[in-house]
């Protein structure tokens, strides 16, 4: 009788520790990214036109990602191939054409910032420096800056010529960017 309880609590005992051992795997494997989870910050179709993380690159898109588990907010990651990027958005693309040769007095590049983080999931940004891009602003006809243009599914919508509105607001601007994407 004596070894009949022995051996049921050394199987209770392995059972139990095959539970955790278990657990501890699936633990693992979640968070090591194999489990096949969306995040709020997973960027779609377009992600694999997308480089590493740059402020000062050219052409990036303003992306809502993980900052390195501090939480989620705006990060620049340089495009690749805007060719690309702009066919397979699944998202309206707002081009942000600014001079990268003059700071931002007026704020426009925060409120864009806000803009991209509170519509991450509804429109693309993508700052563009107008003067190192001087052939993608000729597309478009853009002769002063800062500039914007609406594109929806690789194609123009709209533009808000910043030179021929005389006076506007960030707040003008950021109205104009939302009726123009559809999201207001």
């Amino acid at each position: 009788m004596r070894n009949a309880n022995i051996s049921g609590r050394e199987g209770l005992r392995k059972l139990l520790a095959g539970i955790l051992l278990m657990s501890l795997i699936s633990g693992i494997l979640l968070s090591s990214g194999c489990a096949n989870t969306k995040k709020s910050g997973d960027l779609g179709d377009y992600s694999s036109y997308l480089g590493d993380y740059s402020y000062d690159s050219p052409m990036s898109a303003m992306v809502y990602e993980d900052m390195d588990g501090e939480g989620f907010g705006i990060q620049y990651r340089t495009v690749t191939d805007y060719d690309k990027l702009i066919a397979y958005s699944p998202l309206p693309v707002c081009l942000y054409f600014y001079s990268g040769l003059f700071s931002d007095n007026s704020g426009v590049t925060a409120a864009i910032e806000q803009l991209a983080e509170e519509y991450h999931d509804k429109i693309l940004f993508v700052s563009i420096d107008g003067m190192q891009e001087k052939d993608l602003m000729g597309n478009f006809s853009i002769n002063a800056l800062p500039d914007f243009v609406i594109l929806k599914n690789a194609s123009w919508v709209a533009s808000f010529s910043s030179s021929t509105r005389g006076t506007w607001s960030n707040s003008d601007l950021s109205e104009w960017i939302l009726a123009n994407s559809g999201i207001s």
